[in-house]
């Protein structure tokens, strides 16, 4: 009779390969390679997984488990306050991205190396994109502004150019810069 799956095995092979995932690449990381970083057995791994996607599809739910939250926080309280919601939001993506070790968002890091959203980890990484999209959309609703659709568009511009911007140049002037100009595009609204 099979042993029953250990939730803490599972745990630390999302761990593991969230891990790896994040520092090198989903393709550029094999299944023998988690199975090692894990410390578990081939067999322990699928048992848990089974397949690569599945495992991807773990650590996606897992991080977004993380950043959700986090950005509930960020704009907890301002239901009332949109303006003041859309620049917490861009500094919470802001300091994200000048955090030490970021090295980009994890649903836009799967979908720009795998190119392909059809299968559930890249419908997931879609959804979570979306999800803060629409975020923006409603807070610029609620604003009243002229034009709200071009305002929502220049804001997410400005939040998907810090998640751009990361690897290159002085991040914190970038973040910095970022929060004034949506400041500057509210203040004008």
């Amino acid at each position: 009779m099979p042993r029953p799956a250990d939730p803490a095995t599972r745990d630390r092979i999302v761990d593991a390969a969230g891990r790896l995932f994040y520092a090198r690449g989903i393709r550029a990381v094999g299944m023998a390679e988690i199975v090692t970083a894990a410390g578990c057995g081939k067999n322990v791994l699928y048992r848990h997984f089974a397949s690569k996607d599945e495992l991807v599809l773990a650590y996606l739910q897992r991080v977004a488990g993380q950043l959700d939250p986090a950005m509930d926080a960020a704009v907890a309280g301002l239901d009332t306050m949109p303006s003041a919601a859309l620049v917490a939001i861009t500094r919470e993506v802001a300091d994200r991205a000048t955090a030490r070790g970021f090295r980009g968002c994890p649903f836009r890091n799967y979908l720009r190396e795998m190119r392909d959203p059809s299968g559930a980890p890249g419908r997931f990484a879609l959804t979570e994109i979306r999800a803060l999209r629409r975020r923006v959309d409603v807070l610029v609703a609620a604003l009243g502004a002229e034009d709200p659709d071009l305002l929502a568009d220049r804001i997410w511009l400005l939040i998907e150019g810090l998640y751009a911007s990361a690897p290159y140049g002085d991040r914190g002037e970038a973040a910095t810069t970022a929060v004034g100009l949506v400041q500057e595009l509210l203040a004008a609204a």
